[in-house]
């Protein structure tokens, strides 16, 4: 065997075990995510860890915390990155024309849906495994499930859907104020039976999981940041 190919296969071994044992920070570099997006999962995958820590039933928590740090990585496509863009929905973004050219770069890559472009992100980076969860996720909220249907469905998928209720851009909050910010970001709700089925996937959640819901705050969640930074996927 020449020394060329056993180099080659040498090569392809390195990149494979640094795919495999890639940080998030790492992966967050890779595909210049932008601050918000990259502020907005950690506080998801925080709440996210907490919750799935004390399911009643047990879980898998690695992979809950995982799903949530890469559900949003194509979000920028959908971002108005305009010179108007409301400082108060996004704070403060510096380098505002890099981020514009970055968008332009993933609209030109993925299409200007964000689940095609995270879920394209996904494949390239051999994380496939996850996309069927954020695929269902985005079903049992649009299905607004019920009883029925969430005891059929995966934990990573509910757990997803509530911790992704729980954060604004200004932080964690209540699930009852991130459910007002979307009814006034939206213009209303979604369907008539919305609202009344926010209420009863709070009190779902609730019941399967032996922690206070209420007590997941910023506070509880932002010193967890640069642990999750660290996960490998």
């Amino acid at each position: 065997m020449s020394t060329f190919y056993l180099c080659h296969i040498l090569i392809i071994a390195i990149l494979d075990w640094y795919t495999i044992h890639m940080t998030i920070r790492d992966l967050y570099s890779k595909y210049q995510i932008m601050p918000q997006l990259v502020t907005h999962m950690l506080r998801v995958a925080g709440v996210a860890k907490i919750i799935a820590e004390h399911w009643k039933d047990g879980c898998d928590v690695k992979q809950i915390t995982n799903l949530c740090l890469l559900h949003d990585m194509g979000n920028i496509v959908k971002f108005d990155l305009s010179e108007g863009v409301d400082r108060q929905k996004f704070g403060e973004i510096e380098s505002l024309p890099h981020w514009r050219q970055i968008q332009k770069e993933y609209l030109n890559k993925y299409g200007k849906s964000a689940y095609d472009a995270t879920t394209g992100i996904l494949a390239e980076a051999k994380l496939e495994k996850y996309i069927p969860y954020i695929s269902e996720e985005k079903k049992l909220y649009f299905t607004e499930a019920r009883e029925s249907e969430l005891s059929h469905a995966s934990i990573p998928s509910i757990i997803l859907m509530y911790s992704d209720c729980r954060v604004k851009p200004s932080g964690v909050v209540s699930y009852r104020e991130r459910i007002d910010d979307l009814k006034s970001r939206y213009g209303g709700v979604r369907t008539d039976t919305w609202n009344e089925w926010t209420y009863f996937f709070e009190i779902w959640m609730q019941s399967k999981v032996n922690i206070q819901l209420s007590e997941i705050t910023e506070k509880s969640v932002e010193p967890l940041f640069d642990e999750l930074l660290t996960y490998t996927i």
